[in-house]
């Protein structure tokens, strides 16, 4: 058998720590504002982070947004590919809300998206697009209207938590 230099095996616990589905915030920024990005390796963290701009919020109810974090490793060619996707449901459909969606959209430009779930956890995707918006009316009353939005990116790890306090001075960053 050939010998590798790979990273020593990590145990995995299962953890006793309360488990809970959803997003409770989402901010995304373009990538060309991150000045400076520390992210440390042996912790998956990152650690500091500095932008010329700060990301903007992007309001979303509970039970109604998503992210998927995929990688699937490439045991041919020995590349992994991680595909992310952060689905997101808007209700209401308005010109505002067109307006600030075709911004995201223009140029396919690269953003970032910080999410927050509801563990309390913060994570960052980087290099994503705005991939998709669709949505319309429904059908009934009941049904109302909404835009689906999609950003999607690829990359080669899992994605790394972000440190609460450089979540805080991203979000608030003033120039």
């Amino acid at each position: 058998m050939p010998v590798q230099n790979c990273a020593t095996l990590e145990e995995i616990a299962l953890g006793c720590a309360r488990n809970s589905g959803g997003i409770d915030e989402i901010y995304v920024g373009d990538m060309e504002d991150v000045t400076a990005i520390t992210a440390d390796e042996s912790t998956w963290e990152i650690t500091a982070m500095t932008v010329a701009e700060a990301p903007i919020n992007i309001q979303v109810k509970r039970r109604y947004s998503e992210y998927t974090d995929e990688k699937q490793d490439g045991i041919e060619a020995g590349v992994d590919v991680v595909n992310r996707t952060v689905s997101i449901m808007l209700p209401r459909r308005e010109k505002e809300k067109s307006k600030a969606l075709n911004i995201l959209g223009a140029g396919s430009r690269y953003l970032y998206v910080f999410v927050k779930d509801l563990n309390g956890l913060i994570w960052y995707f980087p290099y994503v697009q705005l991939q998709t918006v669709g949505g319309g009316s429904g059908k009934n009353r009941a049904d109302g209207s909404k835009y689906d939005v999609a950003f999607y990116g690829e990359d080669d790890s899992l994605s790394k938590e972000v440190d609460a306090t450089v979540y805080n001075d991203v979000i608030t960053y003033t120039p």
